[in-house]
């Protein structure tokens, strides 16, 4: 049973109009033989094999019921994971593949069959240079949250307390805000210095923008003051400039890099960045989110909807994941779901861009009209 590349079961995957091949792991052994020798042989690799041969004559409920059967007695088998992933993806399930073909490198890196379809299935979500990213150059140290912190920087692990809660994540924003306004005064005061050595001790808000050095005076999110000591910024509600800066760099990193992924349409880089970042920060609402759009634009369904979830768990007023939601809702057919959702931001929203927005999408699909005609593929 060591060797179950012996025989190969071509599967058909379709996406975006081209086909690919998966080739599914087998075996000599035959499913009678295996019966037979059922005293010798562990069970799992019985429920295998019946997977398989359920699966040679496409009957994917047969084989998915043996394979969940098999991996009840053993959930690291291989065989049985490679075969899972290998049905998932002929129905065109290839996030979940990708998923559970990563899980088999987890266990087994050097795995040729699942490195082999991994390869394959990461080459037809995102085929490789087929769209080249529209931001190319990095930020420079005092760029904004436009301009995301990229610079690499020596990695602060965010401590568990700061994880249990989902509030934490509020204040890292208000920190990035203070932080992008620190490093304006950081750059203005810098320059007076240079200036006039003697300005370390004079530091004014006012006075840098009387001088043109700033276009107006930033304010911190919580209400702190701004002061300047050990040749930094520093902020009463949030510390020193250097220290600010690199946490919020730190944390934000890998979710600007999903970002600007995605806005490149580069999915499957944006894809890795944000499952990233929510398995670093579970209860960051803002992380499910992006990886619930991600999902969606690779024309993944469920587990967009799952991630959204997640993002509503906590954050139960982002209008951005309800608005998906009502829309993959109704690509579902799920129709009065969505409407009960879009009615629901209409009503509390009046007058709004979120309000008006649900209240047309609700009417279209009162109206009658299809999903496509509402939402027309680019």
């Amino acid at each position: 049973m060591k060797k179950y590349f012996a025989a190969i079961l071509l599967v058909l995957v379709s996406l975006s109009g081209y086909s690919q091949e998966f080739n599914t792991p087998s075996s000599r052994v035959s499913v009678n033989d295996l019966l037979e020798k059922s005293k010798k042989t562990p069970k799992a690799d019985t429920y295998y094999l019946m997977a398989l041969s359920a699966a040679r004559k496409n009957d994917l409920e047969a084989a998915n019921k043996a394979i969940a059967t098999g991996l009840g007695i053993n959930p690291r088998d291989i065989k049985l994971l490679n075969l899972k992933g290998a049905l998932l993806a002929k129905q065109g399930r290839l996030v979940q593949a990708r998923q559970i073909f990563l899980s088999v490198l987890r266990m087994s890196p050097a795995d040729e069959y699942a490195n082999n379809c991994l390869r394959l299935i990461e080459d037809t979500m995102q085929p490789k240079n087929q769209i080249k990213p529209v931001l190319a150059s990095k930020s420079k140290k005092y760029n904004g949250p436009s301009d995301a912190p990229i610079s690499p920087i020596e990695d602060k692990p965010v401590s568990s307390d700061k994880l249990l809660t989902a509030a934490y994540f509020v204040d890292l924003k208000h920190k990035q805000d203070c932080s992008h306004g620190m490093s304006l005064i950081q750059l203005a005061q810098e320059k007076v210095i240079a200036r006039n050595p003697k300005a370390k001790v004079n530091f004014s808000l006012t006075d840098l923008v009387k001088e043109g050095l700033l276009t107006s005076a930033p304010v911190c999110p919580k209400g702190g003051f701004y002061s300047w000591s050990n040749n930094e910024v520093n902020c009463s509600k949030h510390g020193g400039f250097t220290a600010l800066d690199a946490e919020v760099t730190s944390v934000f990193r890998e979710f600007n890099a999903g970002l600007r992924a995605k806005l490149s349409r580069n999915y499957l880089d944006a894809l890795k960045s944000f499952e990233q970042v929510v398995i670093l920060y579970p209860l960051w609402a803002e992380a499910h989110y992006q990886l619930g759009d991600t999902l969606f634009r690779l024309g993944e369904v469920d587990p967009a909807l799952n991630s959204l979830r997640n993002c509503l768990k906590h954050d139960p007023n982002n209008l951005d994941a309800q608005l998906l939601m009502a829309n993959l809702y109704f690509k579902k057919g799920q129709k009065q779901a969505a409407l009960t959702i879009l009615d629901k931001i209409s009503n509390s929203q009046k007058g709004t861009v979120y309000g008006l927005s649900s209240r047309s999408v609700a009417n279209s699909i009162r109206s009658g009209r299809s999903y496509y005609e509402i939402f027309p593929p680019n």
